[in-house]
């Protein structure tokens, strides 16, 4: 193996930015501690989850024995009858959002803090038995390959590679010819760190689970039709009244000079500050569903009622799926959002924020510590009854199991 891959722990931040973010792969054996996974989903929950209809999942078939081009891809939701007739060999079961429906999945974020939380897409569970895997391919995405139950061979590309033909007719994006990679054997504990489009291609030798950790940037063109949607209720949402045209802009022509007045027009609104809290806003929104549609708590709490919960030894938490956001203004104003909405501060809440950001447990011995203690008591009493921050003992980490059951081993 290329010794420059490996790495004896996982990088600081620093490091990873310096060395490996957007520029090499890395593999960290045993980077996460066996015993971690035992909170993380298991096969029979994924599987439950595939047959949701809100939450995205496929199955994907080849024939290791075959044609590559015997792949197919059947996405969710699935019957749960199919699970009977896949037989125990070359196919993958593909979850995506598992850290929003299962909360102990969640928790594996803990282990990435060095990487941009607020790029963090989604964590994607895999499900393989033996042969399984997606074929050869590339992702316009980072991702940290963790490796759960069993055991799977990668072959991870040196370079980046652009323009790489797939093969036609399948519902996958495939890559049609071989690559020049490192070949990797990983087990329980692994982690393998892939930057955007470097190749890749995992082969399940045991069924094994994978979590796929994935930081994803967004289109421009994303950004800008969803700034226009939050710019149409801004007072800056102003009309081009034409200012600077003259006689070269008459007719049919649009001079050098209008064209720029216009573009300067858009530039000063991407520019300003509110760019920046609209930023916080989007980024902040979950991937699966409008924080609109996110109900308030049933029985809110008061303030009050929250510092007595607090004095009995309790503490508050933000699970590990919510995410904060945090942007700086060009004057240092700190701003941020969860769910997709702004929390309204102060510059006296920084420390605050900071440990919203960080996610430690909350005690009252903290608040004490907090600057305008009564305002951070709004602000974490409105959080609570949003259903951003929990006590201990609210949360049971797990989505309710189903009994949906599978075998592997069925014909």
């Amino acid at each position: 193996m290329n010794s420059d891959m490996i790495r004896d722990t996982l990088p600081n931040a620093e490091e990873f930015y310096k060395t490996y973010w957007n520029k090499k792969p890395f593999i960290v054996r045993g980077a996460i501690d066996p015993a971690v996974f035992d909170d993380l989903i298991d096969p029979d929950t994924l599987a439950g989850l595939a047959l949701e209809g809100d939450i995205k999942s496929r199955l994907v078939k080849t024939s290791a024995r075959s044609k590559k081009s015997d792949w197919s891809c059947l996405h969710g939701p699935l019957d749960e009858q199919i699970f009977a007739t896949l037989g125990s060999h070359d196919w993958t079961l593909l979850v995506q959002n598992v850290e929003q429906y299962h909360l102990g999945t969640a928790r594996l974020l803990d282990h990435f803090r060095f990487a941009p939380r607020w790029l963090m897409d989604d964590i994607m569970v895999s499900y393989s038995v033996a042969g399984g895997g997606v074929g050869a391919h590339v992702d316009s995405y980072h991702v940290f390959l963790v490796q759960g139950q069993g055991k799977r061979k990668w072959k991870v590309g040196y370079t980046r590679a652009e323009n790489q033909e797939c093969i036609e007719g399948i519902d996958l994006k495939v890559l049609k010819n071989g690559f020049d990679g490192e070949e990797i054997e990983t087990t329980i504990g692994d982690v393998i760190y892939i930057p955007p489009h470097f190749i890749h291609e995992g082969s399940t030798i045991d069924e094994a689970l994978t979590f796929s950790v994935g930081f994803l940037g967004p289109q421009l063109s994303e950004m800008l039709i969803a700034y226009g949607c939050y710019l149409e209720d801004s007072p800056r949402d102003k009309r081009f009244g034409g200012d600077g045209i003259g006689t070269d802009s008459a007719g049919a022509t649009m001079a050098f000079s209008a064209a720029q007045n216009l573009q300067d027009d858009l530039i000063d609104v991407i520019k300003s500050d509110d760019f920046m809290i609209w930023m916080a806003q989007y980024f902040a929104t979950p991937t699966h569903e409008d924080p609109d549609n996110i109900d308030p708590r049933e029985d809110p709490l008061s303030a009050a009622e929250i510092l007595d919960t607090l004095a009995i030894g309790q503490a508050l938490y933000r699970p590990a799926h919510i995410k904060p956001v945090i942007t700086t203004a060009e004057d240092g104003t700190l701003t941020a959002a969860v769910l997709g909405h702004i929390i309204n501060t102060t510059d006296c809440h920084a420390d605050f924020i900071k440990w919203f950001a960080d996610g430690a447990p909350l005690r009252l011995s903290d608040i004490e510590k907090f600057a305008d203690k009564n305002g951070v008591m709004d602000i974490i009493t409105a959080l609570y009854n949003r259903n951003v921050l929990f006590f201990e003992g609210e949360l049971s980490g797990d989505q309710d199991d189903d009994d949906t059951d599978y075998d592997e081993d069925a014909a």
